[in-house]
């Protein structure tokens, strides 16, 4: 139930004391359709404030059970002001001015060129044709994405924060910037990262850095992957270059992904940056690259690449830019054989396919390279003499050639002893002895194998290889008398 109440505050009289007084107005206090407390002010009559509550309970009451719009003074208020209100919730989540602002930027160009001015004016098919007719008009791809991103995200809020039921735009997708590539980018091989450090040292001081400072800063950031903006944050403090193992961090506000990186850093490079801070004799709080703008980085790459015979675009349109130095710091990983689990983990993407297929960029070069892990393959002779294998064994489905060094079946080869053993475990053997005929098995063994070695004829052969006519027809292999082997 709803009740209503006359505030009561502490303040002080003409003398100074301090006395307990009350409010004029009275105040209803009641539970909203979510089953919230609500506190709101009333009236200075009593009868009509308490009219006013009967009315706010019962709306409460046919909102909960879906009666009314729940939704109705989020409605009445203009657009971009939930749209400031949602600024203001970006900035107290802790991202930074600005994102919050090109966010903002991109949610409000879309709203004001659809004509919004209220929640249920939003209209998706309104969206996409706006973005439709900016793409026409020269907008890329990628660019159009962040659009509907921003205003996407924007009623996803709405909908989170409880002034809107539904996303009128949640059906909508981006396209495929595949298709519209604009600034692709290559990575810059060994050789012309060379020829870049070399002119880049001899070269002039422009850009507000000096053509020391310049080599420094192309060698940090394709030894790093670090970004434009995370090189110009660098101080003297973020670097350990006198461990055995040198590192450097990044602070999260600088980070892309908002929390702090602690990144290795090869030998090479440590040795030159310590060198370097020693001769400039900065202090900790000192930063490391104080005339570097990184809105400017991709300008003054391109005079030195320039100077350095380097050409910024390449025959497939690809461009080297300052971004490209980070699409280097990846490619050199992989082509070093670096384990892709690894290589993202230094790139700090959230995804292996941002890593493997955007910022890794591998040759025609490097695939031949590649194939010089494949086994070598057989040599010719090495092919004839496996022909004439297996023509003379006969696996190649030819005739099997006989002659003298014609291959000879392994039971040609037994000797008497083998042969003897054989036939006694085949056989159920007792202490008498088999009896062929009067005669032991070992006398007509001795007979049989006279032999030094088994030939080719068949009174030399063993019975379990002649013909089975002739074991049928001779005595000396008529039925054999079975016994069993006495115990030990």
């Amino acid at each position: 139930m709803a009740s209503i109440f006359k505030q009561k505050y502490t303040a002080k009289d003409k003398n100074g004391r301090k006395v307990r007084k009350q409010s004029r107005f009275w105040y209803i206090d009641y539970k909203d359709a979510d089953g919230v407390r609500r506190r709101v002010k009333g009236f200075k009559d009593k009868a009509a404030t308490v009219q006013w509550a009967a009315q706010l309970e019962r709306e409460a009451e046919q909102a909960h059970v879906g009666i009314i719009d729940r939704y109705k003074e989020h409605r009445k208020k203009p657009l971009l002001v939930h749209l400031d209100d949602y600024k203001a919730s970006l900035l107290n989540k802790g991202n930074t001015d600005k994102h919050a602002c090109l966010v903002y930027n991109r949610a409000r160009a879309v709203i004001t060129a659809c004509g919004f001015a209220f929640i249920a004016d939003i209209s998706a098919s309104k969206v996409q044709g706006y973005l439709a007719d900016r793409r026409r008009a020269g907008l890329s791809v990628r660019t159009s994405n962040f659009h509907l991103q921003a205003v996407k995200q924007f009623c996803r809020w709405l909908v989170a924060d409880g002034r809107a039921a539904e996303n009128p735009l949640a059906y909508l997708q981006g396209q495929n910037v595949k298709t519209d590539l604009r600034h692709e980018r290559r990575a810059l091989s060994e050789d012309e990262l060379q020829r870049l450090v070399a002119a880049t040292r001899t070269g002039q001081d422009h850009s507000g850095m000096t053509s020391k400072e310049r080599v420094m800063l192309y060698m940090a950031a394709v030894s790093t992957g670090l970004r434009a903006s995370e090189l110009a944050s660098l101080t003297w403090g973020s670097f350990n270059l006198s461990d055995s193992e040198p590192s450097v961090r990044v602070l999260a506000a600088y980070s892309k992904h908002r929390r702090d990186d602690v990144l290795p850093l090869r030998a090479d490079l440590a040795k030159h940056l310590l060198a370097w801070r020693c001769e400039s004799d900065a202090d900790q709080r000192a930063s490391v690259f104080p005339g570097f703008n990184p809105n400017k980085a991709a300008k003054m790459l391109r005079k030195d690449l320039e100077a350095a015979g380097i050409p910024y675009e390449d025959g497939a349109g690809r461009v080297a830019d300052f971004h490209a130095l980070r699409h280097t710091f990846i490619s050199n990983l992989t082509r070093g054989g670096v384990s892709p689990k690894i290589a993202q983990s230094l790139a700090r993407h959230g995804s292996i396919g941002l890593t493997m297929d955007t910022y890794t960029h591998i040759g025609l070069h490097d695939e031949r390279a590649a194939l010089g892990v494949l086994p070598s393959l057989p040599d010719s002779t090495t092919d004839q003499c496996n022909s004439v294998v297996a023509r003379k064994t006969g696996t190649d489905d030819l005739p099997v050639e006989q002659g003298e060094s014609a291959y000879k079946p392994a039971y040609k080869k037994l000797t008497k002893t083998a042969y003897f053993d054989t036939l006694r475990s085949s056989s159920i053997v007792s202490g008498e002895g088999l009896q062929m005929h009067g005669a032991s098995v070992e006398e007509t063994f001795d007979n049989d194998l006279s032999h030094s070695h088994l030939g080719t004829d068949s009174d030399a052969m063993s019975p379990s290889v002649t013909q089975r006519s002739r074991r049928d027809s001779n005595p000396r292999y008529l039925s054999v008398k079975r016994f069993s082997r006495p115990s030990p």
